[in-house]
């Protein structure tokens, strides 16, 4: 990712990510957390270092969650291994909850798990040994091996909760979403792609795009 101005840098995350302003914001502001590391990618898992940088921000961002977009079939358009920061809630986030405890439906299939005492007082081998467990449940959705190294997925951290949801697509007739879009914040650059969404339906959208439920 190329950054044009130093200023958006706004510090350093245990040396292995900067925290910065993300230039083409959706909501204001919007943060990124992107490795040092330039020859990461974004279609890798999230390890230990990432969980260490994004429990910092989400300890001392009070009211903030955080993405990842793992892979293009999740809906990434860079490839620099990066996550977002924005301010909550997330949108139709309790919609997913809700559906955990049978009430209403969504109409893809998404893995869940709340930590009792939140973020705050998580470390990241807890988070992190949580996350590999879901991976592999979202590994088994499409019929994916061990041996196969890309698992498209989606990352929401917020309020003590991580939510991983397996992708197939990134994009179906048009219409396209990465985190927020699976949340129900579709992200859009004109009317034309937002009434695409709304000619296909939304719940068909997310439905292509994730694993039917």
């Amino acid at each position: 990712m190329f950054c044009p101005n130093e200023r958006l840098i706004l510090c350093q995350l245990n040396s292995t990510h900067d925290l910065a302003l993300n230039l083409f914001c959706v909501d204001r502001p919007q943060l990124l957390i992107l490795t040092t590391d330039s020859y990461r990618r974004q279609h890798e898992m999230l390890d230990a270092d990432d969980f260490a940088a994004v429990l910092e921000v989400l300890k001392k961002w009070e009211g903030w969650y955080v993405i990842f977009n793992c892979g293009e079939k999740a809906g990434c358009s860079r490839v620099h291994k990066h996550l977002q920061g924005l301010r909550g809630p997330p949108y139709a986030f309790d919609a997913l909850v809700g559906a955990e405890k049978g009430e209403g439906k969504v109409p893809f299939k998404y893995f869940m798990h709340r930590f009792e005492e939140g973020f705050g007082k998580e470390d990241v081998a807890e988070v992190l040994k949580v996350y590999t467990e879901i991976l592999g449940r979202c590994r088994e959705a499409p019929g994916l091996s061990e041996d196969e190294a890309l698992c498209p997925h989606n990352v929401v951290l917020w309020d003590g909760w991580i939510v991983v949801i397996p992708r197939r697509e990134g994009i179906w007739k048009g219409a396209s979403a990465n985190s927020g879009g699976m949340l129900g914040s579709v992200w859009v650059p004109d009317q034309a792609e937002a009434d695409k969404w709304l000619q296909l339906g939304c719940a068909n959208v997310l439905r292509e795009l994730g694993m039917p439920s």
